[in-house]
């Protein structure tokens, strides 16, 4: 009878008490200009951040975001996650965990890389641009870091770059990874390799492979790999100096970055194999990380809006950003 009264009470424990990160704010919501001290480049960052301001439906762009546009942040300190999009996407496709993020507690900032996106995507797949994309991240930490509106609010102990696809290798690169272009030719050579996408019939790279060597930026603490580009990676030291929390995340049905080139290639060379969490999120495709799309865009959009038969990425995308979350938290 004793036994039974406790583990009751502390299922009421429990159910009053709520998740770690329980949902106390609305999502604020601005756009600003950073520019990157390497090269003078200027790119549009949106940032999404926890406020208690009153959240309205936004039209931005094709999307419907509940938000506050222009809100003061909340009193507090909070974590800081930068989240870096694939190679011709966009920022708001990661709206849903950015949202969610910023709910239980985060300043989310989501740069569009310069030359990679859907608007203007001329640089892609050029030694220019593995070498620029982690530079847009490390300005966007330091604009936010800097004196300005929310400087004071970030707690700089904890700041987190979040990566799909391309913006999975440009985290890494952020936490010192060492990229070796001449490694996508070598795979794309690869009769098995050249089916996918990534490779385009087995063309590699059009300029001579380049070796570009990222500083480690000491302020990123943890990272989040979402279905990564990794091919670059594959020398056995290419990550020895990447030794933070890594939550990786690979797709089941990666139609797009096939395995074992990529996740696989990460997960082997990430030298503190105990702070990393491996986990394949079953029936996902490769564009399953990016957030659903209203009927009238999926139509237009192909692939891009397309799942593997059976996968629900609007159920995917309710409980995203709060794993994310939870992983943070246990980590830091």
């Amino acid at each position: 009878m004793f036994l039974c009264a406790v583990r009751w009470w502390l299922m009421t424990v429990l159910l009053l008490s709520g998740p770690v990160f329980a949902v106390e704010y609305s999502a604020g919501f601005v756009r600003v200009e950073p520019v990157s001290a390497d090269n003078g480049q200027s790119f549009p960052l949106v940032v999404i951040y926890p406020t208690q301001a009153e959240a309205r439906p936004a039209k931005l762009g094709p999307f419907t975001l509940e938000v506050a546009l222009g809100a003061d942040i909340a009193d507090g300190r909070f974590p800081l996650a930068v989240i870096s999009h694939g190679s011709g996407g966009s920022q708001l496709g990661y709206r849903s965990i950015a949202i969610d993020l910023a709910k239980r507690g985060f300043v989310v900032a989501l740069p569009l890389h310069p030359g990679n996106n859907f608007r203007d995507n001329r640089a892609a797949g050029s030694v220019a641009n593995w070498t620029n994309r982690p530079k847009h991240i490390a300005a966007a930490i330091d604009h936010l870091l800097a004196a300005g509106r929310f400087s004071a609010s970030i707690d700089a102990q904890k700041v987190v770059v979040i990566g799909h696809s391309a913006g999975g290798y440009s985290a890494l690169a952020v936490a010192g990874g060492v990229a070796d272009t001449g490694q996508i030719h070598v795979l794309c050579q690869q009769p098995a390799a050249q089916r996918g996408p990534f490779c385009e019939g087995g063309r590699g790279p059009a300029e001579p492979a380049t070796v570009i060597h990222h500083q480690r930026d000491t302020r990123v603490k943890a990272l989040v790999l979402m279905a990564p580009v990794g091919v670059l990676y594959r020398h056995q030291q290419s990550l020895a100096q990447v030794e933070l929390p890594v939550l990786l995340l690979r797709a089941e049905y990666d139609a797009e970055l096939l395995e074992p080139y990529h996740a696989d290639v990460i997960a082997q060379h990430l030298p503190a194999t105990a702070k990393l969490t491996h986990r394949m999120v079953k029936n996902a495709g490769h564009y399953s990380f990016i957030a659903p799309f209203p009927a009238f865009l999926a139509a237009e959009l192909g692939m891009v809006a397309q799942d593997p038969p059976g996968f629900d990425r609007t159920a995917f995308h309710r409980q995203l950003g709060g794993e994310i979350a939870d992983y943070l938290q246990a980590v830091w």
